[in-house]
């Protein structure tokens, strides 16, 4: 009896240690997968403020938004009521860009939607307000577009035309399509 008890003694022990190992190898399958979900923003923040320099040390643009959230895999980042402030080569600044919503891709292109509005910020441009619904600005070399209706406001005149194309830095801008201008002719008075 002493040796059938040994047996048995051994055989559960065989039992255990296989369970346990059993165990442990089942609790390594069934951990939650690190891969980051893509839905979700890989970080996110109010009311930013971001300063973007040239290699020089120059400031080349400010980028204000109310909510900011960042997606690490599709490399974008999507920004609600941003405000877009760009600088001159003498770190003046030039032009706001404003709209209701705006996605930065990583090839440096500032997609803007909805009430777009471009304004001068300089007493020297002839141009002083750009409109549309949706634009695109490079960054890099502030090239700005728009497929959509546009409305130009100039000194003296209003242009409306679909398809614009246009550079913040050199301060031009072209519509392409179906365009009507609007001039304003300045009467001089004259003192009696």
């Amino acid at each position: 009896m002493g040796k059938i008890k040994s047996w048995l003694a051994i055989i559960l022990a065989l039992i255990t240690v296989a369970l346990i190992g059993w165990n442990l190898s089942d609790s390594d399958e069934t951990e939650p997968s690190s891969a980051a979900d893509n839905n979700q923003p890989t970080y996110q923040s109010q009311e930013t403020i971001t300063f973007v320099y040239d290699p020089t040390g120059k400031l080349t643009y400010k980028l204000v938004s109310d909510d900011v959230q960042n997606y690490a895999e599709p490399k974008i980042t999507w920004f609600t009521k941003p405000v877009l402030i760009t600088y001159d080569s003498n770190a003046i600044a030039t032009w706001t860009v404003r709209s209701n919503k705006a996605k930065l891709t990583d090839d440096k292109m500032l997609y803007l939607y909805g009430d777009v509005q471009v304004d001068s910020l300089t007493d020297t441009s002839q141009l002083q307000r750009i409109t549309t619904e949706n634009a695109v600005v490079n960054l890099v070399t502030q090239d700005v577009s728009s497929d959509d209706q546009v409305t130009l406001v100039g000194i003296g005149l209003k242009s409306v035309g679909m398809k614009m194309r246009g550079n913040l830095r050199n301060k031009t801008t072209e519509l392409i399509e179906k365009v009507n201008t609007y001039y304003e002719i300045q009467h001089e008075q004259q003192n009696p």
